[in-house]
C-alpha cells in the first residue's frame, strides 16, 4: 500500500482546513511583496503578488511561511509580534522564490506612519483625482507629510494626484523621516474599461494536454466563456481533444465584456512510438470493489489520459477494471494507431462471507479501551482539547500493552486513572489528561501526530506550525520514554508510516504515528468516487489495526467545512466479501454534553454520502452524523513485524 501522503495543509481551530489540490503545472514563480517592512502592530499589512513565467498573476497560487510552511489564508500578511518572516508561493509542485518581511517592533516611541487613498474603489477613470491621507499613530499628518510614487520615488505636490494613463500606480508616505506602506490605484480608460483578452498560444494540439492560456488587460477577476454557447469555462485555460476552431470572450469584475478571441486546436500529429501498458495489480476479487488501476506510458511520460484500455476487446470506460465475474481478462492499450502489450487480469471468486469485527489488542465491547471526557463548555479551559483526550486514550491503551508484555514502565511514564482534581470538577478519566493540560498552552487547538511523539520522546513532527500561533504549543519539554524509545521501545513497534508534507523539504519518515488526509487518498483530491473511496478508506482502516488502532478526525459537515474534532478509534467490522468496513466503534471526549460523564464506547454505521461521496458516519450519538477527515494510524508496542 503506498504510504506517501500528501499533506499540505493551513492550520486553523482544532484541525487542519485543507485547501483544493491544484493539478495545474507551471514551469516557474515568481513571487514579490509590495511593503518589505511593516510595523508589528496588527494593521500595517505586506500584500503578496505571484506571476507565473508568462508574467501573468497567478490568482490561486497559495503563499507560505518558509519556517513552518504554514499556509496563509489571504495573500496579505500582518502580525502583532516582532521579527523577520519569510515567504514562498506554490502552484502544484512548482515552488517560488523567497522574499523577507521584517515586521519592526511598536513601542511607546514609535511613530507608526499609515497611508490610505479616499476614494470610493480601488480603481479610477483617467481624469479623475484622487487623494490621500497619512496618519501617525492616530493623528492625522497629511498636511505635515510628502507622498511619493513608487515608480520612481517622485514627490507629489501636495495629496492628490491625477493621471492620464491607464495603468497602476503605487504611493508612499514620509513624515518626520519615517515611511509608510505602500498603498496601490488602478486607472483605467473609461466609464465602462475596455476589457482586451489576450490567449497564448492560439493554435493548439487537440491531444486534451496542450493548454491555451487567457489574461486580460488589468488585474481584474474575471471569467472566460465559449462563444458559440456562452457556457463558463472552469479555469483561465483550454484544451480539448476535438479538433476544430473555437471562440472566447471574456467577463471582468468590472461588468465589462471583452473582445473575442480564437483558438485553433489541431489534430494530434501520427504517432509511431511504442506505448506500455502498466497495472497496479495483475489479481483482483471479483467482488464489484476490488479493482486494477491502469497506466500508459510513452517515452517516460504518463499518456493515459491521451489512451484507451480494453479489456477482452471492450473499451474501458475510466482506468480501473472492476468485475463480478470471476475468470481472465486479456488488457491492452491503444493511442492514435499504436498498440500496447497485453497484460493478464485475474479475477478470482469471492468465497469469504459475512461480516468481521476486529479490535485493537487487548479492547473488547466491554474492556481495554477508554474514553477521557473533557470538563465541557470552557470551564475548564479544555474546550480545544480533544485532541489531547483522544492521545491520552491512545497512549494509555499502548502503555497497557507495554505492561502486557511483561515490561515497567519508565520513571517519567504517566499512568492509570486521573488523581488531580480541579476547583469545580473531579479528575479526568486518566491522569495523561492533566499531562496535557497542565503542560501545554491550549488557547488552540492541537493534533494527535503531534501530542504523541511529545509525550514519548519529546519531539514535534511538524509542531513548527505552532510559532505562528496556530495550534497548541507545549510548555515543557515531554520525552517521558526517551530514555528507553531508541533502545528498548522504538526497535519493537512498527515504524514503516510516512508523512511528505513538502517532498524534499519537510518529510517524516519512519514514524510510528502518521496522517492519512481524506482528501488526498479518498476525497475530491482523487479520481475515486462511490464506493471505490469506501474502499480505498477501509483498506487503510485494516493496515491501522494490523500494527496498532488509531485516532480519527471527523467533522460534522458533509463538504468538511465545519470545525474539525479529534476522537479514538478502537473497532471496526468488515465486510468479508467486499472489504468493506461496515461499522466502527469510537470514543469521543464530546459525546455527552453535561456531568456527571461516564465513558462510553460510540457505534457509528459506515456508507458514503452519496451527494459529497464522503465516509459517512451514523449513529444514536449526540451528533447523529458525521464525516472523516483523517485516519491516524498509531502503532502498539510488539507491532514490529
Amino acid at each position: 500500500m503506498k504510504k506517501i501522503f500528501f499533506a499540505l495543509v493551513a492550520l486553523f481551530g482544532l484541525f487542519a482546513c485543507e485547501p483544493e489540490p491544484d493539478v495545474t503545472t507551471v514551469k516557474t514563480l515568481t513571487l514579490s511583496v509590495d511593503n518589505t517592512e511593516i510595523f508589528a502592530n496588527g494593521k500595517q499589512t505586506a500584500t503578496f503578488t505571484v506571476k507565473d513565467d508568462s508574467d501573468t498573476i497567478v490568482e490561486d497560487a497559495t503563499i507560505y511561511f518558509s519556517t513552518s510552511n504554514e499556509a496563509l489564508a489571504t495573500k496579505s500578511f500582518s502580525t502583532t509580534f516582532a521579527g523577520t518572516y519569510e515567504f514562498y508561493a506554490m502552484k502544484g509542485n512548482t515552488k517560488s522564490n523567497t522574499v523577507s518581511v521584517v515586521a519592526k517592533e511598536v513601542t511607546e516611541d514609535t511613530k507608526v506612519v499609515t497611508l490610505s487613498i479616499v476614494f470610493h474603489s480601488d480603481l479610477a477613470f483617467i481624469g479623475d483625482t484622487i487623494s490621500f491621507a497619512v496618519d501617525c499613530n492616530g493623528e492625522d499628518v497629511t498636511s505635515d507629510s510628502v507622498i511619493y510614487n513608487a515608480e520612481d520615488d517622485s514627490a507629489l505636490e501636495g495629496n492628490t494626484f491625477t493621471s492620464d494613463k491607464a495603468i497602476k500606480y503605487s504611493f508612499y508616505a514620509i513624515y518626520e523621516g519615517e515611511k509608510s506602506n505602500t498603498v496601490s490605484f488602478q486607472f483605467v480608460k473609461t466609464d465602462t474599461p475596455p476589457i482586451e483578452l489576450s490567449v497564448s498560444p492560439t493554435t493548439i494540439v487537440a491531444d486534451g494536454v496542450e493548454k491555451a492560456i487567457f489574461t486580460i488587460n488589468y488585474e481584474f477577476e474575471f471569467e472566460v466563456y465559449n462563444a458559440k454557447d456562452n457556457t463558463k469555462l472552469s479555469s483561465k485555460e483550454f484544451s480539448t481533444t476535438v479538433a476544430g476552431e473555437y471562440s472566447f470572450y471574456a467577463v471582468a469584475d468590472v461588468d465589462n465584456i471583452s473582445n473575442i478571441v480564437t483558438v485553433i486546436a489541431t489534430e494530434p500529429v501520427v504517432d509511431d512510438k511504442p506505448i506500455t501498458l502498466e497495472a497496479s495489480t495483475s489479481t483482483i476479487k471479483a467482488n464489484g470493489v476490488d479493482y486494477a488501476q491502469f497506466t500508459v506510458m510513452q517515452e517516460g511520460s504518463d499518456v493515459t489520459s491521451a489512451a484507451s484500455i480494453y479489456v477482452n476487446g471492450g473499451k474501458l470506460n475510466g482506468t480501473r477494471f472492476v468485475t463480478t465475474t470471476p475468470g481472465t481478462y486479456t488488457v491492452y492499450a491503444e493511442k492514435g494507431s499504436v498498440k500496447s502489450n497485453e497484460l493478464t487480469i485475474t479475477a478470482e471468486e469471492v468465497t469469504a462471507t459475512g461480516k468481521s469485527i476486529v479490535f485493537a489488542d487487548g479492547v473488547t465491547l466491554t474492556s481495554g479501551w477508554y474514553d477521557v471526557n473533557k470538563k465541557g463548555a470552557g470551564d475548564n479551559g479544555d474546550i480545544n482539547m480533544c485532541w489531547a483526550a483522544a492521545s491520552s486514550n491512545m497512549i494509555q491503551w499502548f502503555q497497557d500493552r507495554y505492561k502486557a508484555a511483561g515490561k515497567t514502565l519508565p520513571a517519567g511514564a504517566t499512568d492509570g486513572p486521573g488523581v488531580t482534581t480541579y476547583d469545580r470538577f473531579g479528575p479526568y478519566e486518566l491522569e495523561l489528561m492533566n499531562v496535557f493540560h497542565s503542560q501545554w498552552d491550549n488557547s488552540r487547538g492541537g493534533h494527535m501526530q503531534e501530542a504523541i511523539p511529545w509525550y514519548f520522546e519529546g519531539v514535534l513532527n511538524g509542531g513548527e506550525y505552532a510559532s505562528a500561533g496556530t495550534q497548541a504549543v507545549p510548555k515543557t519539554a515531554g520525552g517521558f520514554w526517551k530514555s528507553i524509545w531508541e533502545t528498548e521501545v522504538y526497535p519493537n513497534i512498527y515504524h514503516g508510516y510516512e508523512n511528505i508534507i513538502v517532498p524534499g523539504v519537510i518529510e517524516y519518515r519512519d514514524i510510528y504515528i502518521t496522517l492519512y488526509n481524506n482528501y488526498y487518498l479518498w476525497g475530491n483530491g482523487t479520481t475515486f468516487v462511490g464506493t471505490e473511496r469506501l474502499k480505498i478508506f477501509s483498506e487503510h482502516i485494516v493496515e491501522a489495526f494490523e500494527h496498532g488502532m488509531a485516532g480519527l478526525t471527523i467533522n460534522l459537515g458533509a463538504n468538511l467545512t465545519s470545525a474539525s474534532h479529534a476522537v479514538t478509534l478502537w473497532g471496526y467490522e468488515i465486510d468479508n466479501a467486499t472489504g468493506l468496513v461496515t461499522r466502527l466503534w469510537i470514543t469521543d471526549s464530546d459525546d455527552l454534553a453535561s456531568e456527571p460523564k461516564t465513558q462510553l464506547l460510540n457505534e457509528y454505521s459506515v456508507s458514503i454520502d452519496e451527494g459529497k461521496s464522503n465516509v459517512k458516519l451514523t449513529g444514536d450519538t449526540r451528533y447523529g452524523a458525521c464525516y472523516v477527515v483523517s485516519i491516524h494510524p498509531f502503532s502498539g508496542y510488539g507491532s514490529a513485524n
